[in-house]
């Protein structure tokens, strides 16, 4: 574009010029200043060659004018010296002499560049009109200098904007292709998307090929500016030229792992990718750029671009975009086949978790119905009063690894409950402190064995729970028994209650026994996990349960400790009854009459075992089925170790004993 001959700041001819006059006589430099005054130009004396070099160093000069007889370097040779250097080189010198030997010296004089050689007396007029032309030249020169130089200079900031649209535009269309990407983890819809979205913004064609687990090249997307054309398209149809191309582009690439670019497509290239059919192609494309489909050194497929429209640009930038393209679809296509990967190991672990939970719920059941006759037949002959005492205590003994055997069968068994989301509540108004107490009674002699310390403080007056009693009990009684547990003899225990500011009730358990590490607190209540504390035995699977018991009744459980050895504090948060009463419930004892009434449920699949009949121990039925409900008075409490742990066995598995 033609820019209109204009210069920026003043105009050419209200700047003033430079003119170096050269005379070694003051009075003809004066002259020569009253003669050119009219000008009206900067004018610049030298009084020798040197001066006039010297000038010609800090300024540039429009016009010298420079006498030809000076004392030792004349005119000629300052003429010499002037033309030698590259900035003067091309500067008007005119020369002023008195000598007569006229062919002489003006002959020399136009040999070292003169543009003009004038003898004296000067005709001021003519030296004038002389000195305006070479003035006026220079000015207008100057004048173009700055307008090209302005030109230049649009130019460049033309192209650098345009630069900077074109690299917005891709950095735009790129972030555009990295939504596209991220937009579903089903690389083939990914794929297709990605297709439509190069076509028709960076080629008429589009054709990306994915490599299967065998290497072989198959085709996930391709998509054509024409809607009629996109319909054939649907999968490469090898009648189709374009198509034709495209695979046969996807596979060099992607043996090679090489982009290919081909700008101008010819009879020879034609020929050499459809042979001797090359006839038959009607249509010729114009353009065409292959690029792989590379992620961490890896090939992964291939992306042919083409072009049959010979206005598209083709070049390197071109093809710079689709390399980049290709390596972001590469990232996404290896992002979706890891979680494809994930979702299948997902599943897998699933499965196993769930064969897992089933072998658990059946292994445990078959273990418990063997205990219960056991356990029954142990509890029947302690009470024989002819059993010696060496017997009594082999009895004992049996029974109290049964119960515990028992109580790790009922662990899991709860464990399975918990993660099949299948614990059921049976939910009624409570008094927490009765059943608090109920579970510290339980663990009493495992207390005074210890020879701890106790002390509780009982202090909250809210206290009425909808809670499910017997998974409440159970929660009291794990928080308790972790408690003891991990505490060294003579050791101290704590158990408080109390209301908090959110009209919570707050049970807390504070022991002075092992303590948890930093590192195990965070995971003190997943199951199997007991940090460093397994040389006490068990499963750790109480916390874990009773973590989830306490949130199955919209409460919560913290646990801090200040280190190993420095005892551990557990605290339930557990939501109180609407119209909570501040006195704790009272239960009644029941008649002799209410006594014989009572009736027991018997569920049993062996009928030999039904004949027999329930064995009362303080007022709790121990049968042989596997659930039965409990015959003893709700005020009534266990009469000795052996009931006592039976009984919460029943509890913890929701309604008796097993």
């Amino acid at each position: 574009m033609a820019l209109p001959i204009q210069s920026t700041g003043a105009a050419p001819a209200d700047e003033k010029v430079n003119i170096l006059i050269v005379d070694d006589r003051p009075d003809k430099l004066l002259a020569h200043e009253t003669i050119l005054a009219d000008l009206d130009q900067n004018l610049v004396r030298a009084t020798s060659g040197r001066d006039a070099l010297r000038c010609l160093l800090h300024q540039d000069f429009a016009v010298i004018l420079l006498d030809v007889n000076m004392p030792g370097m004349d005119g000629f040779e300052t003429a010499a010296l002037i033309r030698q250097r590259p900035r003067s080189e091309t500067t008007p010198i005119i020369f002023i002499s008195a000598v007569n030997d006229t062919e002489n010296h003006v002959s020399r004089g136009y040999s070292l560049g003169a543009v003009d050689y004038i003898l004296t007396p000067v005709v001021p007029e003519i030296l004038r009109a002389k000195l305006a032309v070479f003035v006026d030249l220079y000015k207008k020169t100057e004048q173009i200098k700055r307008q090209a130089e302005e030109r230049s200079v649009f130019f460049r900031e033309q192209a650098a904007r345009a630069e900077a649209e074109a690299r917005q535009e891709r950095l735009g269309f790129l972030a555009e292709a990295s939504n596209v990407l991220a937009g579903s983890l089903d690389f083939e819809e990914t794929f297709e998307n990605l297709a439509g979205l190069l076509v028709p913004r960076l080629a008429d064609f589009c054709a990306i090929e994915i490599a299967d687990k065998d290497g072989a090249l198959y085709d996930v997307a391709v998509a054509h500016r024409v809607a009629t054309e996109q319909a054939k398209l649907n999968k490469l149809d090898a009648q189709s030229p374009v198509a034709r191309l495209a695979r046969r582009m996807c596979m060099r690439v992607y043996h090679s792992g090489q982009s290919e670019l081909c700008c101008e497509v010819d009879q020879r290239i034609l020929r050499e990718l459809f042979g001797q059919e090359v006839d038959l192609v009607l249509t010729r494309p114009s353009a065409f750029f292959a690029v792989p489909i590379r992620a961490r050194g890896r090939v992964l497929g291939a992306m042919t671009l083409v072009n049959d429209s010979i206005e598209r640009s083709c070049g390197p930038s071109e093809l710079s975009l689709a390399e980049e393209l290709g390596q972001r679809a590469a990232l996404a296509l290896e992002n979706a086949q890891l979680y494809q990967a994930a979702q299948k190991a997902l599943s897998e672990a699933e499965r196993a978790n769930l064969a897992k939970d089933r072998f658990l719920a059946m292994l445990s059941h078959e273990l418990r119905t063997p205990l219960t006759p056991v356990l029954t037949s142990v509890l029947a002959l302690e009470t024989d009063a002819n059993i010696s005492s060496e017997a009594r205590d082999s009895l004992q003994m049996i029974r109290r690894n049964v119960e515990l055997e028992a109580r790790l069968i009922d662990d899991l068994l709860d464990l399975t409950r918990i993660s099949k989301g299948k614990v059921q509540l049976s939910l009624e108004h409570v008094d927490a402190h009765i059943l608090l107490l109920s579970a510290l009674e339980i663990c009493q002699s495992e207390i005074a064995n210890k020879k701890l310390k106790l002390e509780t403080d009982l202090a909250a007056s809210k206290v009425d729970l909808l809670a499910d009693p017997a998974r409440l009990q159970q929660i009291f009684w794990n928080l308790i028994k972790n408690a003891v547990k991990f505490t060294p003899e003579f050791g101290h225990l704590t158990i408080s209650t109390m209301n908090d500011e959110e009209g919570l009730l707050r049970v807390r358990i504070i022991d002075s026994g092992v303590g948890i590490d930093a590192e195990s607190l965070p995971k003190i209540f997943k199951a199997f996990e007991q940090g460093e504390r397994t040389t006490t035995g068990g499963l750790g699977l109480g916390l874990a349960i009773t973590k989830a018991l306490v949130e199955t009744h919209d409460g919560r459980i913290t646990a801090e400790s200040a280190g190993r050895g420095k005892g551990a504090t557990f605290t339930a948060y557990l939501p109180v009854a609407e119209g909570a009463s501040s006195q704790a419930t009272k239960c009644l004892p029941l008649s002799d009459g209410e006594r014989k009434s009572m009736r027991i449920l018997l569920v049993e699949d062996h009928e030999t075992r039904t004949a027999r009949s329930p064995t009362f121990y303080g007022g709790v039925a121990i049968m042989y089925g596997r659930r039965i409900a409990s015959a003893r008075p709700c005020n009534a409490r266990p009469t000795s170790r052996s009931t006592s742990s039976l009984a919460i066995s029943g509890y913890r598995t929701g309604l008796g004993l097993i």
